[in-house]
């Protein structure tokens, strides 16, 4: 069986005007996933997803492999991975916020304001999902999943197993394969979503007939410090 490892970006930039940029966090945590991952496997494809937060990922994992980068076999970017427009399914389902430093005062005023924008982008995303404004986005839920899954068929299509594929994306992506993989519900498909951790892994096993889970989500190379864990 050949190796897919889905592993979802470091920390990005949370309530910063540049979302998509790694936090100080982002970068340690895919650090210490390069070291982790160093201690068992010896070769290595790496793809990426076309965002910023994807390759500065991808980078600071390169420099805790530290001499096992040199058993990288290849590097493609695929933007089949990238997120879905987080901003956009925000404003349609909120057409009073504007732009993001609209949101960034209306969360701020919040007791919580991480809580506030937690419930926000839920009710943002089950508007999205429900299938009944599908004209009001340009890229609907229906066909970021096709999105989503072409790239996964073609990613298998061009790998056989020589070496584990290592793919730097998203949690929509992530959450999207998964929900393909294990015949999810939209509504478990999110579910799952919010509990992905920063730099967590989900290892898939997949031959020429079938494509399955092994583990979903594994942190163990965060865990020696609960600080270093996070979920936005």
């Amino acid at each position: 069986m050949a190796e897919l490892y889905l592993i979802r970006h470091g920390q990005a930039s949370f309530g910063a005007e540049d979302y998509d940029r790694l936090s100080g966090l982002g970068e340690k945590q895919c650090l210490l996933l390069g070291k982790h991952v160093a201690r068992f496997t010896d070769r290595i494809k790496l793809v990426t997803g076309s965002h910023l937060r994807h390759h500065q990922s991808k980078d600071a994992f390169l420099s805790g492999l530290g001499q096992g980068r040199q058993n990288v076999e290849s590097l493609l970017e695929m933007p089949e991975f990238n997120e879905f427009d987080h901003e956009e399914v925000l404003f349609k389902a909120y057409p009073e916020i504007k732009s993001k430093k609209d949101l960034a005062m209306i969360i701020s005023q919040a007791d919580v304001p991480k809580k506030a924008f937690h419930l926000m982008f839920q009710a943002s995303v089950e508007r999205w999902i429900s299938g009944h404004f599908e004209d009001d986005y340009k890229e609907p839920w229906l066909a970021f999943q096709q999105r989503c899954i072409a790239g996964l068929d073609a990613l298998i299509a061009e790998n056989s197993g020589s070496a584990p594929v290592f793919l730097f994306t998203s949690g929509g992506p992530i959450s999207v394969i998964l929900k393909h993989v294990m015949a999810l519900s939209d509504k478990a498909t999110f579910a799952l979503n919010d509990n992905l951790a920063n730099s967590g892994i989900t290892r898939l096993l997949y031959s020429n007939e079938r494509i399955s889970p092994s583990y979903i989500n594994n942190f163990s190379h965060l865990e020696h410090d609960n600080k270093l864990i996070s979920y936005r």
